[in-house]
C-alpha cells in the first residue's frame, strides 16, 4: 500500500461519526414508528400463526404446545422491528467522494436508489412491498460537506461497517 492509500484510509476512517438514535427515548419503547408498519407486521404475523396453527394440527400430536410455539412466533417478528429503528450517522466529505462510497456500498447491500432531489439521496431495499418497510429506507442528504446517513438502525450498522472495514 502506498503513502497516498494509506492517508485517504486515515482520512476516511477519521470522518465517520458513531451511530446515534435521533429521536426522542420514548420513542423507541413503541417499536411501531407508523401505521402502515404497524399494520403490516400485524397482518404477517397473524398470518403466520394461522399457517402455523393449520400446520400443527395435520400433525394431530398434542404434546406440541400450540401457544409456546405462537408466542415464539410473535417474538421473533419483533426483531424486524427492532431492526429498522431510526439511527443516524454523519460522514466528513473531505473532498474523498463520500457519497459514491456509501451509494456503491449500498447497491452491494440490495439497495437499490429509490429517489434523488436537491441534495437528498433515498435508497429502497431491493423487495417486493409486501416485504419491506418505508422505515428500512436509508436517506443520505448534504449539508455542507458532511453527508447524513440515517435509516434503519442494523443497515446503518452494516454500512458503517463496511466504510470503516476496507479503511481499518
Amino acid at each position: 500500500m502506498n503513502k497516498f492509500q494509506e492517508s485517504r484510509m486515515k482520512k476516511i476512517s477519521n470522518s465517520v461519526t458513531a451511530i446515534f438514535f435521533p429521536l426522542e427515548k420514548w420513542r423507541y419503547f413503541f417499536l411501531f414508528q407508523s401505521k402502515a408498519q404497524a399494520v403490516s407486521w400485524i397482518v404477517t404475523v397473524l398470518g403466520c400463526m394461522v399457517f402455523i396453527t393449520y400446520l400443527l394440527s395435520l400433525d394431530g400430536d398434542d404434546n406440541i404446545p400450540l401457544e409456546g410455539v405462537l408466542l415464539g412466533a410473535a417474538i421473533g417478528a419483533t426483531f424486524s422491528l427492532m431492526a429498522v429503528l431510526p439511527a443516524k450517522f454523519m460522514v466528513r466529505d473531505n473532498g474523498l467522494g463520500m457519497l459514491d462510497e456509501i451509494e456503491v456500498r449500498l447497491l452491494r447491500m440490495n439497495y437499490v436508489e429509490e429517489k434523488r432531489f436537491n441534495k437528498i439521496v433515498v435508497y429502497r431495499q431491493n423487495l417486493p412491498r409486501l416485504l419491506r418497510w418505508e422505515e428500512g429506507n436509508i436517506r443520505i442528504s448534504e449539508e455542507g460537506d458532511i453527508l447524513v446517513v440515517s435509516g434503519g438502525y442494523v443497515s446503518l450498522w452494516k454500512l458503517r461497517r463496511s466504510l470503516l472495514k476496507k479503511y481499518l
